[in-house]
């Protein structure tokens, strides 16, 4: 691809360029997100008016196929790009089909600077949980703590995995996804915060989970009670931290009325926003041992 001026691209253009596409891809996407929520039609192809054009994800692809071509070697920040521009167009089987190109992707050569990182594999599964498919996302995921390297899995990671499991309908497994993270020290949703009398209060901080990962949060601890080791004592007053919605779309609570259907619906118990505090949601003792005493009963 030598230029009009006698230049060839070397890595660092085709990289600069590839993660490029992959900005332009997820920016893409977020306009139509915009569109969709303001009940508004939005032209995919309004800046080309051409089909013939390639998506920007595919331009990525291309690009990456190309710098092989000429002999260059991507590395992984490449291959992560293409990846995310892939997971961000929806398109999970051209994810994967770009991890698994990867040279020595499993093979154990834990020298190869070509190994898939972190990245590669929280792009691919993120692409896997859009395209629903939860079994190909789970078995990265079991890929990626066999491993035997650096590479643990993370926040973003289990974030994922129990969004396919949940929208999978497989709450059993995504059970023992949180369970395994939490004593992974992946996740610590409980934390130590002043209450409105100067005194700290043992909650539990939900307001950074997804909505997936929130009510899978709210299920173990619920049911936790039931057992001999419940991580929450009835005999107290439950704070979950939910967020006021300062950080999503219109500023709208969304984990707030998800949980508050969740107690209600799933455990018969009701919750109340605390009056200095609307984004804590507060499960009074009572509430709690009526529920444990109900669950005993049968």
């Amino acid at each position: 691809m030598e230029s009009n001026y006698g230049i060839l691209p070397d890595e660092r253009s085709y990289r600069k360029c590839i993660i490029a596409c992959n900005q332009a891809e997820h920016e893409r996407q977020r306009k139509i997100r915009r569109s969709e929520q303001a009940n508004e039609a939005y032209d995919v192809d309004r800046d080309t008016n051409d089909d013939s054009y390639l998506q920007w994800w595919e331009c990525s692809l291309s690009l990456l196929r190309r710098m092989k071509e000429e002999g260059l070697s991507p590395d992984p920040q490449i291959y992560s790009s293409a990846i995310s521009a892939c997971e961000a167009a929806g398109e999970w089987q051209r994810a994967l089909g770009v991890l698994r190109s990867m040279p020595n992707d499993g093979d154990g050569n834990i020298g190869s600077v070509c190994l898939p990182n972190l990245f590669c594999f929280n792009a691919a599964i993120a692409a896997c949980e859009k395209g629903d498919a939860w079994v190909e996302a789970l078995e990265l995921y079991e890929r990626m703590k066999n491993r035997g390297d650096t590479i643990r899995p993370n926040f973003i990671t289990v974030n994922s995995i129990l969004i396919a499991l949940d929208k999978a309908g497989q709450p059993e497994l995504a059970q023992d996804v949180y369970n395994h993270a939490i004593r992974d020290g992946i996740l610590s949703p409980w934390k130590f915060r002043m209450d409105t009398n100067g005194k700290k209060r043992r909650v539990m901080d939900l307001h950074q989970f997804s909505g997936s990962m929130a009510t899978i949060a709210v299920r173990s601890v619920m049911e936790s009670m039931l057992s001999s080791k419940s991580c929450h004592d009835p005999k107290n007053d439950l704070i979950l931290i939910v967020g006021k919605g300062l950080g999503s779309e219109g500023n709208v609570p969304v984990l707030r009325p998800k949980i508050q259907q969740q107690l209600q619906g799933e455990f018969c118990v009701n919750s109340e926003i605390q009056d200095s505090n609307a984004g804590r949601l507060r499960i009074v003792s009572s509430e709690l041992q009526s529920f444990v005493e109900r669950r005993r009963w049968r």
